[in-house]
């Protein structure tokens, strides 16, 4: 199916930097209303055909953001932001001496004969002709090394030139030479867009000629006639031309064109509907059909945008917005890594955007042009082609969604962005949230409606679909009065035609899927958290039975807390007493303690089992979509399983009483959308808001300063951006980055050999250990099996072999599961984590009671805690049946007695089994226990709650 770009984007202005933009696709807009307020778009052609869509047009929105209550913003900015460059202390930067200026100067005229124009301006991507990386000079890398280091250790522009006075030997320039050095050999500098001082718009576009703002009527400059506050945006096709510059990257890229689509799995946002359905649709432009379908080259870029608020204070009076695309042509492995993260900027606060999509302007002026295509050269195949990129999907939480596509809310009316479920207010109450249970039978305003549905069906939502999102949306903006637009907005949740509609590789809503991590684990299970202690919103049990005694619910919490010592560090931070606080709590942690401390903590805890059934029925669908790939029938277990577990939930806890309307919120109802997701856009991992904030907690420590915050985030974005466009086009991935020497040390010493080429030993080392003889016997026994001799033969070999203990075993020399031998490494402090559990694999005979059936060899799991690793270095030997000596890698396992287990494949035991040796090969990973009533549970993030799990870079 193919589709065009809107008929007209009022008054499309090219920001600085775009002068040679190609404006083909943008046309007039009628402007015939007779309405006191922006002018509407003429009125477009409904389609001839259910497949074809409609056309969309853009213009400046009167409503809010979302019709929902907010946060008080009572306090806005100590000052006024001039646009003026403002150091990481908060003071104006000053002037250094003559030397450093006259520089400057002469970078300004290198940056004029390079072709650009101005600090407004970025380099056409074409046009750079900055040297190859192998032209960079010894004092350019030592240059751009002092300023990574600044940056990635964020440390202040007063400490950098602290750092020079006190290692004078080190010989680094001052700060300003760094920084302009540095932004010279980026080849890109941020474009000023002037904004309004409350972020309520970026005068572009349509507000490009207002010297005022429309919405809260603050003026745009300040009395010297300078803007009161910019917004700085970070061009993006200046950086993906420089990926094909660099050889490595563009390896890494292919993963999208070699991608093998299966129909009957999901595996990546490629299986999704959405993208296979633009595989097969020609690009439009202004309506005018292409001679290129979507991604028929390899080098086509797939791209993901993701927004949300931060804020960059505790008491979170200040939000700002940041704008982040992802690269999907990488591989899942290293797709979100920070390093690969594009930022094109940070709108900033202290408010929310008013008018959203004024700020996404100029990046849907590149977008359009990258439709057509952009002139880039090919290190690898060393040509000139066009380079396209597509936006295939918009995603964050749903506030962020509602400004992204402007509806009204999740608290409005139709508060479902993915179909037209209505929502209905408490009776009696002056609260304007409206909720959406699927019964609301009982409901008094439904009673005695004729128009209101009773019950939805699960199973048969009424879904909205693209075309006709966009024809409601421009019923709205062309409303013949104001009640007409609040009417007809509110019955569809609707605003207006949001700006990226513009873009023919979107879907609305199906290309903005709901983020899972908002979704599940900072929404849903607080939530039922909250009901099961009776603090959520005031609700009592009604007539169910479902809350928690306060001393079961503490005993949970020190449960919980007490786990940290017995679960390794590599499952995640120490968990935390939730009994206690909630609050600290991150998704992350949500995300463990649902999956693996809440299915054994809270059994036998309820009064009824059916809440813990039914809260096990919700672990077994978060495992199954967090699964890296998933079935056709596994999306339709997860679609199934959802609609049970919403309806069960509803008889549960909101028990069809109206009054207690408030436990059925608009998350609740978004989770019968989660397999729709799947299907259309590829694995929740895919697009969840893990990325966006870790990129958020990294904000954080970069501002310096309480009066001017947003300035230090726009100079830490836009100095990571530089740099990591100076590591792209100079293929410098690891020359600019100071690793840990303790670790590299570390490794460096390790033990490794090519017999067991997955595996290393780190110290504590010990030459001729004292082993005591039942140890050494069976030692003996793993070699008589090892090489099938009698136990005679292996212990004369073993005699003569020279044995050492080592303290730590490395899983995988690519970064795997370190573990402990406890005998060998102490717990020195009281607080340190146990790390010497593991998940072992022996082959057994299932036939070994039977003496008249031959052996038959199975593979069989157990647990339990590896004591000491031996290394064998075991000479020739005939009896062996060896010419050669080998080097062998043992392990003394301590192994649990399992005596049970349950739905999730968590096992049970209370004593030991004894020692058995094994080789080190069988050992797979690092479990962790958890203390539960008198038996200790495994927990094994490798067995079948193994999922997707955000991992930093």
């Amino acid at each position: 199916m193919a589709r065009s770009p809107p008929e007209g984007l009022v008054d499309l202005q090219t920001g600085p930097g775009h002068e040679d933009f190609d404006m083909a696709s943008v046309m007039d807009v009628d402007n015939a209303s007779e309405r006191p307020r922006s002018p509407a778009p003429a009125p477009i052609v409904a389609p001839a055909e259910h497949d074809q869509l409609t056309q969309a047009a853009w213009f400046p929105a009167r409503a809010t953001v979302e019709d929902v209550e907010e946060e008080s913003d009572s306090s806005s900015s100590s000052s006024t932001e001039t646009g003026e460059q403002v150091s990481d202390e908060g003071t104006s930067s000053g002037s250094d001496d003559e030397l450093e200026d006259e520089f400057e100067a002469h970078l300004e005229r290198e940056w004029a004969e390079l072709g650009a124009c101005n600090s407004n301006q970025e380099f056409e991507p074409t046009s750079q002709v900055l040297p190859p990386a192998n032209e960079l000079t010894e004092e350019d890398l030592k240059v751009l090394r002092a300023f990574s280091f600044k940056v990635d250790e964020n440390i202040s522009q007063k400490t950098f030139e602290r750092m020079r006075e006190t290692f004078p030997e080190l010989e680094l320039d001052s700060f300003k030479l760094t920084k302009s050095r540095m932004q010279f050999l980026a080849a890109f500098k941020p474009v000023p867009y002037d904004c309004c001082i409350n972020s309520c718009c970026c005068f572009v576009g349509p507000h490009a000629k207002c010297n005022t703002c429309s919405y809260c009527k603050e003026p745009r400059f300040n009395s010297r006639g300078l803007p009161r506050k910019r917004f700085m945006y970070l061009p993006f096709t200046v950086r993906l031309v420089a990926y094909y510059k660099n050889i490595p990257m563009i390896l890494k890229m292919k993963y999208r064109h070699e991608f093998q689509h299966d129909p009957n799995c999901t595996k990546d946002v490629f299986d999704g509907l959405n993208y296979q359905t633009l595989c097969n649709s020609y690009v439009t432009i202004g309506g005018e059909q292409q001679r290129h379908k979507f991604f028929d080259s390899w080098r086509d870029i797939a791209l993901g945008l993701s927004t949300d608020g931060f804020s960059p204070f505790r008491k979170r009076k200040q939000t700002c917005w940041p704008l982040l695309l992802f690269n999907y042509n990488l591989p899942p492995e290293i797709r979100f890594w920070l390093r690969y993260v594009i930022c094109i900027g940070v709108i900033p606060g202290p408010k929310k955007p008013q008018d959203f999509d004024s700020f996404l302007w100029p990046a849907v002026e590149e977008f359009l042009k990258l439709l057509s295509g952009v002139r880039a050269y090919d290190a690898s195949t060393e040509e000139m082609f066009l380079l396209r990129a597509y936006l295939i999907l918009v995603f964050g939480d749903m506030p962020a969604a509602a400004m992204v596509m402007r509806m009204k809310g999740h608290n409005g009316f139709s508060p479902c962005r993915m179909c037209h479920i209505q929502g209905v207010r408490v009776p009696g109450s002056r609260g304007t949230t409206h909720y959406v249970p699927l019964d609301r039978s009982q409901h008094p305003d439904v009673r005695g409606s004729d128009n209101m549905v009773e019950r939805y069906d699960a199973a048969a939502l009424p879904l909205r679909t693209h075309a006709e999102f966009l024809h409601q949306a421009q019923e709205v903006q062309q409303a013949e009065t104001a009640a007409e637009e609040d009417r007809l907005s509110r019955e569809s949740g609707i605003k207006g035609v949001p700006l990226l509609a513009s873009l023919p590789s979107l879907f609305f809503p199906k290309s903005c899927p709901h983020d899972f991590m908002h979704l599940m684990f900072e929404n849903n299970l607080p939530n039922l958290v909250l009901l099961w202690t009776g603090k959520f919103k005031e609700l009592d049990e009604g007539t169910g039975d479902y809350v928690l005694a306060p001393h079961v619910w503490e005993a949970i919490g020190e449960a919980m807390a007490a786990s940290g010592a017995t679960i390794p560090s590599a499952y995640g931070p120490r968990p935390l007493n939730m009994a206690v606080d909630k609050s600290q709590l991150t998704a992350d942690a949500w995300s463990f303690w649902a999956l693996y401390l809440g299915p054994i903590l809270l059994r036998g805890c309820f009064s009824s089992s059916r809440y813990y059934k039914h809260f096990v029925l919700l672990v077994k669908l978060i495992t199954r979509c967090l699964q890296f790939e998933i079935t056709k029938e596994e999306i339709n277990e997860v679609r199934v399983g959802f609609q049970q577990w919403v309806e069960e939930y509803e008889r549960l806890y909101y028990q069809f009483k109206p009054e207690r309307l408030p436990a059925c919120p608009v998350t609740l109802h978004a989770l019968l959308h989660v397999a729709d997701g799947i299907e259309e856009c590829g694995p929740v991992w895919a697009y969840w808001a893990f990325p966006m904030e870790r990129f958020c907690g990294v904000l954080q420590p970069c501002i310096k300063s309480r009066r001017f915050p947003f300035a230090n985030l726009d100079e830490h974005v836009t100095a990571v951006a530089q740099l990591a466009h100076i590591r792209t086009r100079h293929n410098l991935p690891d020359k600019l980055v100071i690793s840990k020497a303790s670790m590299v040390d570390e490794r460096r010493k390790g033990f490794t050999t090519p017999s067991y080429p997955s595996c290393m030993l780190l110290s504590p080392r010990q030459a001729n250990p004292v082993i005591d003889p039942a140890l050494l016997g069976k030692i003996a026994a793993c070699l008589s099996t090892r090489y099938g001799v009698s136990m005679a033969i292996a212990r004369r070999n073993l005699a003569n072999a020279k044995i050492e203990c080592w303290g730590r075993l490395v899983c995988s020399t690519e970064g795997g599961d370190t573990v402990n031998a406890s005998e060998m490494v102490k717990r020195s402090q009281e607080d340190s984590r146990d790390a010497s559990y593991v998940r072992y694999e022996l082959l057994v005979d299932r036939n070994a009671r039977s003496r008249k059936k031959a052996p038959e060899y199975v593979p069989e799991t157990f647990y339990g805690q590896l004591r000491r690793i031996f290394v064998l270095e075991m000479p020739a030997s005939d009896e062996l049946g060896t010419t050669e000596s080998q080097t062998l890698i043992l392990g003394s396992i301590l192994t649990c007695k399992i005596e049970m287990q349950n739905d999730l494949d968590m096992h049970y035991f209370k004593q030991y089994r004894g020692t058995e040796v094994v080789d080190i090969s069988t050992i797979q990973c690092l479990v962790g226990r958890v203390k539960d009533r008198g038996w200790w549970v495994i927990i094994d993030r490798s067995g079948k709650l193994a999922r997707a799990q955000f991992c930093l870079d």
